[in-house]
């Protein structure tokens, strides 16, 4: 154990904050579910494995006040605290580093994410954020580790690619770091950092990073680059039947975190034939989009365990889909979920209202398109509104294209009120055909109960 200015150099803590209010244990049970931080989870398993001393503290579920954290920082002591941060708390990430440095005013605070990846001067102009990590944090956050260590003596703060940092006040940025390309060099996730066990029988995995689509309102080329890198088959199984093993006989029900889990169909026919070679037997559900589907694919995977598949359509209106490049063809759409739906594979649906490129009339469209697929079908269905997050393409062209915020706090950044509005529609028109639409969201059985029977 080394020290340094009365900090312990091998530790450092991880906080997983709320997103949102209602993200509290109240809603965490054995028929919800809830899933850790991947991110925060995957930077643990990292430092770990390079001989780093993580704490992961999961203040989502825990609903820790943070008296409680200050008590434990002080009893910890570690030398960098990491904060996963998203546009929709930034300001309480912030409110929550000038209590932890008003307490223990030397620590060293980093925000990491996908809001700082985003808007990383907005971040490290704040005297209370040290260290802003862009893009993928693994090295990074371990080259930091050791700078702070070793007082930078084996590695200085300007030779950490994806870093952000202020020396003499004067901020510095240094270039962007590359991309790991191969996914499966990176360590599968130890689940044991924050106690896997205690979230209920659904657990999170991801095998990919980026996105295939180049939707406009999505941030995931932003976040993860241009390139759609993806673990191979083989690693997905292992990771699979290390979390079986872990829960043994309990039933376990995986969700698989990618936006387009079917993307590349060499890889998941792979990935059905090892479900059945080895006879594993695990329910999982994943997202994928319409346009990579097919009936055969949807048969092997409700075989392989798929108890549910989430496909954003996001509007029922076939005239804003062409102009949002979405690739959908309503038609098509109908008949995927219809399979889907026959496969007895649960359909999930998404949908948002206040596109640009929307009205009044094409969003009751989408309104009207999603109580057919609700009676038709039964799909569980989520609708949304269309929120420009800051540093997406949607948000830096949001004037061009007669886009209006009517707010600029963050804190109204929740995809669950309208905050767009333009010449087509306003604030009142969205509130209204939501309103219809509630009706028909939520779950008509617990997908924590399938797989049961």
């Amino acid at each position: 154990m080394i020290w340094m200015g009365g900090f312990n150099m091998s530790k450092v803590m991880l906080l997983h904050l709320p997103i949102l209010n209602y993200i509290q244990k109240d809603f965490v049970d054995e028929e919800s579910g809830y899933n850790p931080s991947l991110g925060i989870m995957a930077l643990g398993t990292y430092l770990e494995l390079n001989g780093y001393k993580p704490i992961v503290i999961d203040m989502c579920y825990d609903r820790m006040k943070v008296s409680e954290l200050i008590d434990r920082i002080k009893l910890e002591k570690p030398i960098l605290i990491g904060l996963s941060v998203y546009t929709e708390n930034f300001y309480q990430a912030l409110k929550l580093s000038r209590i932890i440095k008003k307490e223990v005013p030397d620590i060293k605070i980093v925000f990491g994410g996908p809001h700082p990846t985003l808007q990383p001067n907005e971040c490290i102009e704040n005297e209370e954020v040290d260290f802003v990590i862009m893009k993928e944090g693994e090295s990074t956050i371990l080259e930091l580790m050791e700078a702070l260590g070793s007082g930078e003596k084996t590695i200085r703060y300007e030779q950490i690619p994806g870093l952000l940092f202020k020396r003499e006040n004067v901020v510095v940025k240094n270039v962007l770091r590359k991309h790991i390309l191969d996914l499966n060099l990176l360590p599968i996730i130890k689940r044991e950092l924050a106690d896997i066990h205690r979230y209920g029988g659904f657990v999170n995995i991801s095998t990919s990073r980026g996105c295939p689509g180049r939707c406009i309102y999505c941030s995931a080329t932003s976040l993860s680059g241009a390139t759609y890198r993806t673990r191979n088959e083989y690693s997905i199984f292992m990771e699979m039947l290390l979390l079986k093993i872990m829960f043994g006989n309990k039933i376990l029900k995986i969700y698989i975190v990618d936006d387009t889990f079917t993307a590349i169909p060499n890889r998941i026919t792979k990935f059905l034939d090892l479900i059945f070679y080895y006879d594993l037997e695990v329910h999982w559900q994943c997202e994928s989009r319409i346009d990579v589907m097919d009936e055969e694919l949807l048969y092997r995977m409700h075989k392989a365990g798929c108890i549910a598949i989430q496909y954003g359509i996001e509007s029922g209106s076939q005239e804003v889909l062409n102009k949002l490049k979405k690739g959908i063809d309503l038609e098509q759409a109908k008949k995927i979920i219809e399979i889907t739906h026959k496969n007895r594979i649960v359909t999930c649906l998404s949908f948002m209202l206040g596109h640009y490129c929307d009205t009044k009339e094409t969003m009751w469209q989408t309104a009207y398109f999603i109580q057919e697929l609700f009676h038709k079908y039964r799909a569980e269905l989520a609708v949304s509104f269309n929120t420009p997050f800051p540093g997406t393409w949607q948000f830096i062209h949001r004037d061009k294209l007669g886009m209006r915020l009517v707010t600029n706090s963050y804190n109204r950044y929740s995809l669950l009120e309208p905050i767009v509005e333009t010449d087509n529609f306003t604030i009142e028109d969205q509130r209204e055909v939501f309103f219809f639409c509630k009706k028909f969201i939520g779950y008509h059985e617990s997908l924590s109960k399938l797989g049961e029977e």
